[in-house]
C-alpha cells in the first residue's frame, strides 16, 4: 500500500518541490554571454574584463571569440560583495535543505 502523508507533510514537500522548480528555472536561464553581453551584465567595461581574463572564468571560441557563462560571472562578482551577514555557505545551505 501506499505512503499516508498528513497534511503538514504534504505541505512540506510542495515548499520543496517549488525550491526544485526554481532551481530548474535558474538553470534553465544560465546562458553563454559575448564580452560585449558580459560587460552590460556586469556594469564593467570589456576593457577591465579584458585585462581580467586570468581571474575571470572564460571560453575561447577559435582565437578571437570570448564566451562567458552567467552563473560563473555571478561567482566571480561575490568576491567583490561587500556588507550584509549572509555568508555564500549559509545561502547555500539553506538551499540546498529546502531542496533535498
Amino acid at each position: 500500500m501506499g505512503q499516508m502523508w498528513t497534511v503538514a507533510e504534504k505541505e512540506r514537500i510542495e515548499e520543496r518541490l517549488i525550491s526544485v522548480r526554481e532551481v530548474l528555472a535558474y538553470l534553465a536561464q544560465d546562458r553563454y554571454f559575448t564580452l560585449k553581453q558580459s560587460s552590460e551584465y556586469l556594469g564593467i567595461s570589456t576593457r577591465t574584463i579584458r585585462d581580467r581574463l586570468d581571474e575571470i572564468p572564460h571560453y575561447r571560441v577559435g582565437s578571437k571569440m570570448l564566451l562567458f557563462k552567467k552563473s560563473e560571472l555571478d561567482e566571480w562578482m561575490l568576491q567583490f560583495r561587500e556588507g550584509g551577514k549572509v555568508e555564500l555557505d549559509e545561502l547555500v545551505n539553506g538551499t540546498l535543505a529546502k531542496v533535498i
